[in-house]
Parts: structure tokens; sequence; C-alpha cells
């Protein structure tokens, strides 16, 4: 049962893979908190593919103007991967970023 969810979860990261450069614009206190056991997975495979895993944090145009607290805890693995020609993978784990 939870291989045939793993499976679910890791086909939907595949199909809906990709994100907006979003705004982000935090003008008080911000705590992201990630907990996770078991595992995350964000892959692209095919050339050009571009993987991008983003776990409690800000990511666009940042600009914070006060406290900023994020935690990740992931009892497990974390996998981010593109493979291909060109391929890229980028992750963030609490962490901010943007220009």
């Amino acid at each position: 049962m939870v291989k045939s969810a793993f499976a679910i979860l890791a086909i939907g990261a595949f199909v809906f893979c990709g994100s907006a450069m979003a705004e982000v614009k935090i003008k008080g206190k911000n705590d992201q908190s990630t907990t996770v056991q078991g595992a995350v997975l964000n892959a692209a495979i095919g050339p050009g593919a571009s993987a991008k895993q983003n776990l409690s944090s800000n990511k666009g145009k940042v600009n914070i103007g006060g406290d900023n607290k994020q935690s990740t805890k992931v009892q497990g693995a974390v996998l981010n991967a593109a493979i291909g020609p060109g391929a890229k993978a980028e992750q963030n784990l609490s962490s901010n970023d943007g220009k």
C-alpha cells in the first residue's frame, strides 16, 4: 500500500513538475516547517529536463523585512534529480532563493 502510494506521488511529480517565479514579500515573522517521515522525490528525465524542489523555502523575488525561521526535518531521504543531456536539478531546503 505504501509503495503504491509512493509510486503515485512519484508519477505526479513527473507530470506536474514546474513552478512559476513568484514574488515573495514577508514584512513580519515567517515560520516555515516541513517534516517528512519517509522520502521526498522530485525528478525530471529527458533532454533539457529541469527538476526544482523547495522544502520550507521561499523562491522568487524574496524580500523579508522581519524575522524568518525555516526548518526541514527528514527521516529518510530527499532526492532531487534531473537525468538527460542539458538536464538541471535545483534544490532548496529551509532556504530563501531569489533576486
